[in-house]
């Protein structure tokens, strides 16, 4: 839950006392017997996605009713309270399909991701087989939407054979996507390679030609200043283009968002569990694609220091409100503990992963704050996320 801010004196005596803890108290906080609690909550969210959330193109459908544990009807959804979701699809005559694939392209590039770190732990070929059904569904969506142009990559609403009549896109999608596209290229084949390449290129090439700023939902103008999280996508989109095309021109376009990525690490508003997921993945991604700006890692580490300010002692996690209200996607600050504690091995960030892993049990409760009846799709996924780089980490350290 929300905490006072720490003072100088007591955040470094925190920082000398994690230190003091040492290597054996992180083995013994993230021994491979010390996740097993959680394996079996594992098969519970992992078989939620294959079942309920994954759809015959490899998309992992989003907002499913929480009542049924099946995606929106119309029929149903109109007996919901229309405020709640009147911003979203005022156009849509298909609402419900617009709730099911929302979120698609973050839960699906979420999914790839687990199940790719799942693979690497297990050698399961089920795993890469998923992440590979994962990722062409994604690969799918791009195809479609360069009906419209190259690097368009809409939310598919309806589904992939209605995603190139969409008329919507966000960061948070493309940021999801890439982090999986790049994470499964060493496993795909010389053609998805190939198209992954292609992306990325494009991609960057989308957002140059719009001076990196595009309107979401035809009311507002998303620019990195405007929406600090936009830099998850913007800054390794370039780093990944000038990569892949050997251009390093793309990388001019970096000091485009230097104050952003200033303010972005002293920003205490930039706090929620989307905000931290979107901005330390994307940052992460641009440091293993060689980019080497020191805010990168100190962003990282103080959007980790912020995320926990809304988790308590028992892993809870909460969002903004007046009392806080419990919000499942703490699971998102947990997917990005690995990343923080490479970083700062005094961080104990591993040790606090399993504790909100294991508040998250009951799915039927997993739900969006701003959707009370809907699933939070992104909640399940990146708690798949956080469990297997856990155990790729206690793996790792033993």
């Amino acid at each position: 839950m929300n905490t006072p801010r720490p003072t100088r004196r007591h955040f470094l005596g925190a920082m000398l006392a994690a230190a003091a803890a040492g290597r054996a108290g992180r083995l013994s906080a993230l021994s491979p017997d010390g996740l097993d609690p959680l394996a079996a909550t594992e098969k519970i969210m992992h078989n939620f996605v294959t079942g309920r959330m994954m759809d015959s193109d490899g998309l992992c459908r989003s907002m499913l009713c929480a009542a049924t544990l099946f995606p929106w009807t119309n029929e149903d959804l109109a007996k919901t309270d229309q405020r709640l979701i009147i911003d979203m699809f005022q156009n849509s005559p298909d609402k419900a399909g617009c709730m099911s694939y929302e979120n698609a392209l973050m839960a699906t590039g979420e999914f790839a991701l687990s199940q790719i770190v799942r693979h690497r732990v297990t050698k399961d070929d089920s795993a890469r087989d998923l992440a590979q059904r994962a990722v062409r569904g994604i690969l799918r969506v791009i195809e479609q939407g360069r009906h419209y142009m190259p690097g368009w990559l809409p939310k598919p609403f309806g589904g992939l054979g209605n995603a190139r009549n969409s008329h919507e896109m966000s960061t948070d999608q493309y940021t999801k996507a890439i982090v999986a596209l790049h994470a499964w290229r060493p496993l795909a084949g010389r053609n998805e390679q190939a198209a992954i390449d292609r992306f990325f290129v494009d991609a960057a090439d989308f957002f140059v030609a719009r001076k990196f700023r595009f309107a979401y939902r035809h009311r507002t103008i998303v620019t990195a200043d405007t929406h600090l999280h936009a830099l998850g996508l913007y800054v390794p989109l370039v780093v990944l283009a000038a990569k892949t095309s050997g251009d390093p021109g793309y990388l001019k376009h970096l000091a485009g968002f230097s104050a952003a990525m200033d303010a972005a690490i002293g920003d205490d508003s930039l706090a929620n569990f989307n905000m931290t997921s979107l901005i330390a993945e994307g940052y992460h991604l641009a440091m293993q694609a060689g980019h080497d700006d020191p805010r990168l890692a100190q962003t990282i580490q103080a959007l980790w220091q912020r995320g926990t300010k809304r988790v308590d002692a028992a892993g809870e996690g909460y969002a903004d409100g007046n009392p806080p209200i419990k919000d499942s996607q703490g699971t998102r600050l947990a997917a990005i503990a690995t990343i923080v504690e490479s970083l700062d091995p005094t961080s104990r960030a591993t040790a606090l992963a399993p504790k909100i892993l294991g508040r998250q049990t009951d799915i039927r409760k997993m739900v969006h704050v701003r959707l009370p009846e809907s699933i939070a799709e992104v909640s399940i996924t990146s708690w798949l996320v956080a469990y297997w780089r856990l155990r790729e980490w206690a793996a790792r350290v033993r």
